[in-house]
């Protein structure tokens, strides 16, 4: 006879640290996930033009002399994140005009800087850093289970 005895306490503890594993990463991406939403509607004002979803039309008033929604640079500061609830960020700006800029009107052309197309998708390059991002995040919080 034979007798063989699995030693599961690694694999228990890795089960039981399981929520609270999931939950921070899930926090973690949240966080990560709109601060680098904010950080690239900001940077594609002025720093990375590449950024935005789509060119800005150029100004109609050919003499003003500040680059384009960038007068007082209200609309730029204003671009913020924050958690609302255990599964969502909310990335926007307090700025009224904001949506006007963003998706355009019948008198102004759409000069979106946040990261979305009009249908409200992320862009392809911003969707797949953000995949990128979430997928390490999880990795890197499974890896510390069961110690």
């Amino acid at each position: 006879m034979i007798t063989i005895t699995v030693d599961t306490s690694r694999f228990d503890r890795m089960m039981a640290d399981f929520p609270a594993a999931m939950a921070r990463a899930k926090k973690n991406a949240l966080y990560d996930v709109g601060r680098s939403i904010a950080r690239i509607a900001k940077d594609s004002f002025t720093k990375d033009p590449s950024l935005r979803p789509s060119p800005w039309a150029p100004r109609k008033d050919k003499k003003s002399t500040h680059p384009l929604l960038i007068k007082s640079g209200n609309l730029r500061q204003s671009i913020s994140w924050k958690l609302d609830g255990p599964d969502t960020v909310v990335i926007g700006s307090s700025q009224k005009y904001a949506p006007y800029h963003q998706h355009g009107t019948k008198n102004m052309p759409a000069r979106p800087f946040f990261p979305i197309d009009r249908y409200g998708n992320l862009t392809p390059s911003v969707a797949g850093k953000i995949n990128r991002t979430v997928e390490r995040i999880y990795v890197e919080e499974l890896g510390k289970l069961g110690g």
